[in-house]
C-alpha cells in the first residue's frame, strides 16, 4: 500500500495526472471518502494523465456515468445515490467492465462487494490542515516509482 499526503486540490489533481499516466484499459480505480475530499479533484488528473482535457471533466452525480475519450476511454461513475444491486444493475456498470475503458468511481463504498478484486483501491483522508489529504493506494501497476 502506498501512503501520498497533498495540501491543496491542485497536488491531488497532480497526483491524479500521475496515476492516470500509469493505467491501462480495464483497470478500475475505485475511490473512497467522504464528501469533499478531493475524489473529483484526482479525477480531472487520471483525465489529463490518460489525454482527455480535464475541463470537461464534471462529477456525474445525477448522470451517474461520463464517459471521456483519450488515450483511453475513461468510464466515471458516480455511485452516491446507489442503494440496491437494482440500482447498480441499472448504471450499466457491469457491462461497462467489459468494454476495455478505464473506470473511475466515486463513492466506491456504496458497491464495494461488486468491485473486481483486482481493482485499484484509492482511499482519501482529511489530514491535519483544512486542504490537507492522506490518500493511499491499494493495487494496480507500479505507482510508487511515478508519484514521486
Amino acid at each position: 500500500m502506498l501512503k501520498f499526503v497533498t495540501n491543496s486540490a491542485e497536488e491531488t489533481r497532480q497526483l491524479g495526472i500521475k496515476i492516470g499516466e500509469k493505467l491501462k484499459s480495464g483497470d478500475v480505480v475505485a475511490m473512497f471518502g467522504s464528501m469533499g475530499m478531493g475524489k473529483t479533484a484526482f479525477t480531472h488528473g487520471l483525465a489529463e494523465g490518460l489525454g482527455i482535457d480535464q475541463k470537461q471533466v464534471s462529477s456525474p452525480t445525477f448522470a451517474l456515468v461520463h464517459e471521456y475519450n483519450g488515450k483511453h476511454t475513461l468510464y466515471h461513475f458516480d455511485m452516491y445515490r446507489i442503494e440496491s444491486w437494482d440500482d447498480l444493475y441499472s448504471t450499466g456498470f457491469f457491462d461497462y467492465l467489459d468494454y476495455g475503458g478505464i473506470l473511475a468511481v466515486e463513492w466506491s463504498e456504496n458497491i464495494e462487494n461488486a468491485l473486481p478484486e483486482d481493482s485499484i483501491r484509492i482511499h482519501f483522508e482529511k489530514g491535519e490542515s483544512e486542504f490537507q489529504r492522506i490518500i493511499t493506494i491499494d493495487g494496480g501497476a507500479d505507482f510508487e516509482n511515478t508519484c514521486n
